[in-house]
């Protein structure tokens, strides 16, 4: 063994030299059996060296077989007395040595029985395993051996994590959670004269304290009806266990208004305190733009919602609609134009909503245009009129024709929607300097964010009720048109079920603003009518509907049928009105997308539904889009996310 590699070049040097020194002392050509003798004696060395390398491979290989056959060789003898567990196996997982350590751990000879489902031929490098209440990390490497015809055998060892998890999972625990808690209807209970503030807000000082006591953290009340808790993240656990019960606690107050309290709760859960706060910040940004009513986690990137399944009840205060009108007004006064859109699909709320803010910025002196991507028979009516009006009739502008009018002046104003990709125009959107979001669904994980002006009041039954206060603040004298009135009506009406779901005073007293200002109920009736093939397709979805327990209906519109996004939502709201049925369901495929309408009568919340498939909405009225899959797929989804809320909400 103490024979070396590089001896064997000692033979080739010296014919090489031998080679060198005959060719300088012989000056003239040398004879033949010269060069014979020369080839001769180089082949005859290259020979030797190959044999001497070959022979020293062999007893190469003869020791290392030896470290694993004799347990008295140096080699063996560490590895055993080596605290790791190591083993070499086969292909077939037959244990072929394996030292003591390991055979502490397991004494059979086939690994495939210790680790199930463990694939010996293609070993993972690194991979994690519980064994006898302890942790192993397994590192498995494989053993290269110069025989072609050697059966492959894999040299592997495992090494203990058991105490360096144990602490992790203890600094987890222990990680520092903040917890921001709000009375969010505060302000409402403080405009009526009834409200005993005091004693209110001492009552939800005291559960917030006892909850913060359970947790074993500490709280802190930095204002009026703001509080502050930190604690353990083990504690998290059992809270969310509990499906945050403070949310219930509170509502038993009396607040001697008729009116309970309701809390906004947001939890962080990051790696360092910092993290957490600001975690909870968004969380809570989120939680009061969803409605309030709910608690909502944060970690990560991740978000999970706890209650907020109640109607929302109408804010009486109206600071927000002026204080929004008066920057909306001061914002168009220094753009030259305004693009206005919605939705995909736009209905009668979406188009309504934009006709009252054009109007707007026709008095403050910029320029507006709606921005359509693909008509439909719910809107049709409508967009009739804009062509015949005048005013409006070059006011339509495709996405492409949009963004080459836009200017660095312009000002983007998107309605009815909150996902940047749920626009008329995501592109157009990106490109503006100066955007307006207005919306009254509950606010999404994925909403734009960063809007110059934004307006979320998911307590309002529709986006034209919305707009219908911001033109009475906008200026005194500003007169809407009976034709702009008339179709932000009709998107009351649609949005409200003809004033049947989702309505409060405000609702209302914006339906008597737009009746004082011209709406007609007949021209609303005419916008709202289909043509026959629109309503035979609807009664064939209805007629096709399955009625699920719960007195849920699921139907699906025919691939071939067309218009089926708008006959979807218009079958969803007729199966709602059949006796027994509580919530519908209806799939629409629109190119590779399968869109789904939810309707219900309240005690289901279709939002909750369709909010676990990407989708959202409001208690009674949500929607959801489906990528690249089947309608029997989206089925499946949404079956599954059903029975997942009838089992978390236990309705009857």
């Amino acid at each position: 063994m103490k024979q070396r590699p590089y001896a064997a070049l000692g033979v080739l040097l010296l014919a090489a030299l031998v080679a060198c020194a005959s060719l300088y002392f012989l000056r003239e050509p040398a004879p033949l059996w010269f060069g014979i003798l020369l080839a001769a004696v180089s082949i005859f060395s290259f020979l030797a060296s190959l044999v001497s390398v070959n022979i020293y491979a062999k007893r190469t290989r003869a020791a290392l077989n030896d470290v694993f056959r004799e347990n008295e060789s140096a080699a063996s003898s560490i590895l055993n007395s080596v605290n790791i567990p190591s083993l070499l196996f086969n292909a077939d997982g037959q244990i072929i040595w394996c030292n003591d350590a390991f055979s502490a751990e397991f004494s059979g000879h086939d690994i495939k029985k210790l680790l199930p489902g463990f694939d010996p031929e293609d070993p993972a490098q690194s991979f994690t395993f519980e064994h006898s209440g302890r942790c192993f990390q397994l590192m498995s490497v494989p053993v290269r051996r110069s025989h072609e015809r050697a059966q492959p055998l894999t040299f592997q060892y495992w090494i203990d994590r058991t105490e360096a998890l144990h602490y992790s999972r203890l600094y987890e625990e222990q990680m520092p959670t903040v917890a921001l808690v709000y009375v969010d209807n505060y302000e409402e209970l403080s405009s009526d004269l009834q409200f005993a503030k005091s004693v209110v807000l001492a009552e939800v000082e005291r559960r917030v304290n006892a909850l913060a006591s359970s947790l074993g953290g500490a709280y802190r009340r930095y204002d009026n009806a703001k509080f502050f808790i930190i604690f353990e993240a083990k504690m998290l656990t059992e809270l969310e266990k509990e499906r945050f019960s403070l949310l219930d606690a509170v509502r038993e107050i009396d607040t001697g208004t008729g009116q309970p309290v309701t809390l906004s709760i947001a939890v962080g859960v990051e790696s360092r305190i910092t993290g957490s706060d600001g975690s909870a910040r968004q969380a809570m940004e989120l939680a009061l733009g969803r409605g309030g009513d709910q608690a909502v986690v944060k970690r990560g990137s991740a978000y999970s919602f706890y209650g907020g399944k109640r109607q929302l009840a109408a804010k009486q205060s109206r600071v927000k609609a002026r204080l929004f009108s008066k920057a909306l007004r001061q914002l168009l006064e220094n753009s030259d134009q305004a693009f206005f859109m919605g939705h995909k699909y736009p209905d009668m709320d979406c188009l309504g909503a934009a006709l009252g803010l054009m109007r707007c910025a026709l008095l403050a002196g910029c320029k507006p245009y709606f921005v359509l991507d693909e008509g439909n028979n719910m809107v049709e009516n409508v967009l009739d009129g804009m062509r015949e009006n005048q005013l409006y009739r070059d006011c339509v502008k495709t996405p492409e024709q949009a963004e080459a009018l836009m200017r660095p002046n312009s000002v983007v104003i998107a309605v009815d929607t909150q996902r940047l990709s749920s626009l008329a125009a995501p592109a157009l959107y990106e490109r503006a300097g100066k955007t307006v979001l207005i919306d009254h669904h509950r606010r999404p994980v994925d909403s734009i964010s960063n809007p110059t002006l934004h307006y979320l009041d998911a307590a309002a039954s529709s986006v034209c009720e919305i707009v219908a206060e911001i033109l009475q603040y906008f200026d005194d004298n500003i007169r809407p048109t009976a034709f702009e009135c008339g179709a932000m009506l009709a998107g009351i009406t649609l949005d409200t079920k003809h004033f049947a779901f989702n309505t409060g005073a405000r609702t209302f007293e914006a339906a008597a603003y737009l009746r004082k200002n011209g709406a007609d109920n007949s021209t609303v009736k005419l916008m709202f009518q289909d043509d026959m093939r629109t309503y035979r397709s609807r009664a064939q979805v209805v007629e096709g509907a399955l009625l699920m327990e719960r007195g849920i209906a699921i139907s699906a519109c025919p691939s071939d049928m067309e218009n089926a996004p708008l006959i979807a939502a218009q079958a969803a709201d007729e199966l709602i009105s059949i006796k027994g049925i509580r919530a519908s369901f209806v799939l629409a495929r629109s190119e590779d997308v399968i869109m789904i309408s939810g309707r219900s009568l309240g005690d289901i919340n279709v939002q909750i539904v369709l909010e676990a498939l990407g989708g959202g909405g409001h208690l009674t009225v949500a929607g959801a889009q489906l990528h690249a899959v089947t309608m029997d797929e989206a089925v499946k989804q949404l079956t599954a996310s059903i029975f997942d809320y009838l089992k978390e909400a236990k309705v009857q």
